[in-house]
């Protein structure tokens, strides 16, 4: 059985919610078990919402301390741009869209710091995994 999305959880919630107002015939207890299954799948939600915007925020934090010495402003702003497009694919989870989405924001940061001017001389050696496909994605 697949996992249910967070706007499933909520239309569900609303349809728990109306059936204990509105059903004829159920017991007091069936109407609190009703909204308590409700109030929960709001919880999971929150819970989940908060576990992405915990992700979000550590990737959104990293500094990328190689990448600045391979990488030029030009490279960090495509980057950023190729990884905020990874995040909205469809295909993505959660947690690695909101991973995604920090490291583009990180890379952003990264780009503003060193400047629009920044072009430094591609490294003669091995270029980092993310140093690899900056270059890489502007054909470099």
């Amino acid at each position: 059985m697949s996992r249910m999305t967070p706007q499933q959880r909520i239309v569900l919630a609303r349809k728990l919610e109306c059936r204990a107002e509105t059903a004829e015939g159920l017991s007091s207890e069936k109407r609190t078990e009703l909204r308590r299954a409700a109030h929960n799948l709001l919880a999971v939600n929150a819970m989940e919402a908060a576990k992405h915007r915990r992700i979000f925020e550590e990737a959104s934090e990293v500094s990328w301390p190689e990448v600045r010495g391979e990488l030029g402003y030009r490279h960090m702003v495509h980057l950023a741009d190729v990884f905020e497009g990874w995040a909205l694919d469809g295909r993505m989870t959660p947690e690695w869209t909101a991973k995604l989405a920090g490291w583009a924001v990180s890379m952003r940061t990264l780009a503003e710091e060193v400047g629009s001017a920044w072009d430094p001389p591609r490294p003669a050696g091995k270029l980092s995994l993310v140093g690899f496909i900056g270059r890489n994605l502007m054909d470099e």
